[in-house]
């Protein structure tokens, strides 16, 4: 794609518009951009782009731009989206932009409603194991264009991939790509559950018998698909016919055993799956398997998902706050042991919520429940035959009284099986805080 002197429209000042505005400036794009905010809350952005070219513009229907780049979190449904579309603007996220503009670039994308950071965080720490030269960027919150702008064709770009993402790309093309699972997650955003699985499974419609796809055979949807277009490895929690399996805590390529449960450092069977998916993706691109089990057995996992926080008085605190929708939560929940006391509840993403409850088997004793969804939770629990219920109005009330109640033995888990975005900017300041208010008791 030609770049130079193009008229360019960024909507969304946030990490993704921010690493689009300086890569799209460097290579002499004319450069606008718009966000919901007034120019006086976005001192933070201008200043790290204060030596990039650009115009902030609110009328942006004064312009005829040549193609938009939208953030990813920004619906379809959006009035500014929507005014392009009928203007037929051709309308970019950054994963198409960043293909579209490098195809010469190694792409290594993984997606999935849950298990996305731990994976790609893990592969990172596998290729940086190896000595081989890699980026990871993307929905772990890291601006992907300016980091691939500023790679070079020998560099792996290990991508974590959103549906958001996904829904605008039409040729975007990995190398290695990866589905872990898929369950009903940001509804509210796709409009219907089908829409988010059309949109997930994009990840390899270009994909072709160059490239490789590793896809976990246990889902419900993933195990159902037949894939022709390109190389397909699968992984399974509970089949021994997969090419990756676990079986009775240990894991398997080829019916032969690589290395234990006991051996990692990080909990849960979900992780397992974790695993399997990084071994698969890093043993594809040909990394031998003794690197790959070393670097799985010195990973310590990811910020915001069960990460133990302290204890204190025989009680200890998890942070999960990447728990961002029910299947999350359903796997924090079962990766610790009882008695816990739950804190649930954040921004509606319209998901029904009946699953959870059938995962407690006697382990959760109390729910502390906050945020925009939290009589949401408290009805849902009536329904289901929970009645150990506390509403709080605010964090440090959910840290107080969690405190409360909590006797020596207990796990507090913050798992909110919610989107932050009632209370918080992102899941990172919600955890933050709780970790906060935690070590101040």
């Amino acid at each position: 794609m030609e770049i130079v002197d193009k008229k360019v429209l960024v909507i969304g000042l946030g990490l993704s518009g921010i690493s689009t505005i300086k890569t799209l400036s460097f290579l002499k794009a004319e450069v606008y951009c718009y966000d919901d905010k007034e120019k006086s809350e976005l001192q933070r952005v201008f200043e790290e782009i204060k030596d990039f070219d650009y115009n902030f513009i609110k009328n942006y229907k004064d312009y005829d731009f040549d193609f938009v780049v939208k953030s990813p979190g920004i619906k379809p449904s959006n009035e500014i989206i929507e005014y392009f579309l009928n203007k037929k603007v051709p309308i970019y996220t950054d994963l198409e932009l960043a293909y579209t503009l490098f195809p010469k670039r190694k792409i290594i994308a993984i997606t999935g409603t849950n298990g996305k950071t731990t994976t790609t965080s893990l592969v990172g720490e596998i290729f940086k194991t190896a000595n081989i030269k890699s980026k990871v960027v993307g929905n772990i919150g890291i601006g992907m264009l300016w980091e691939i702008f500023n790679s070079d064709d020998e560099t792996v770009n290990i991508i974590e991939v959103s549906s958001f993402q996904l829904h605008n790309i039409k040729n975007f093309k990995p190398l290695i790509a990866s589905i872990g699972n898929i369950t009903p997650d940001h509804i509210d955003w796709h409009g219907s559950f089908e829409n988010y699985i059309e949109d997930k499974l994009k990840i390899f419609k270009n994909m072709d018998k160059n490239d490789n796809l590793i896809l976990n055979i246990d889902d419900e949807i993933l195990g159902k698909l037949v894939v022709t277009n390109t190389n397909v490895t699968k992984i399974s929690l509970k089949n021994k016919n997969a090419d990756f399996y676990f079986s009775e805590d240990a894991f398997y390529h080829n019916d032969k055993k690589i290395f234990s449960m006991k051996d990692l450092k990080i909990l849960g069977r979900h992780n397992a799956q974790n695993v399997l998916i990084s071994v698969a993706i890093c043993y594809n691109y040909g990394i031998d398997l003794d690197t790959i089990i070393f670097a799985c057995k010195n990973f310590a996992g990811v910020e915001h998902r069960i990460e133990f926080v302290r204890e204190l008085n025989g009680i200890k605190f998890y942070n999960d706050s990447k728990g961002t929708n029910v299947d999350s939560t359903i796997k924090a929940v079962e990766a610790l042991e009882k008695p816990i006391i739950l804190i649930l509840g954040g921004y509606d993403k319209h998901v029904d919520f009946n699953p959870l409850f059938n995962c407690f088997n006697g382990k959760v004793k109390a729910l502390i429940l906050v945020g925009d969804t939290k009589y949401k939770f408290y009805d849902t629990a009536k329904k289901n035959g929970f009645d150990n219920n506390i509403i709080v109005d605010d964090y440090r009330e959910v840290v107080e009284k969690s405190f409360e109640i909590a006797e020596i033995g207990d796990n507090v888990l913050l798992s909110p099986a919610s989107a932050s975005w009632d209370m918080f900017k992102n899941y990172e300041e919600r955890g933050n805080l709780f970790k906060k208010l935690v070590n101040e008791l």
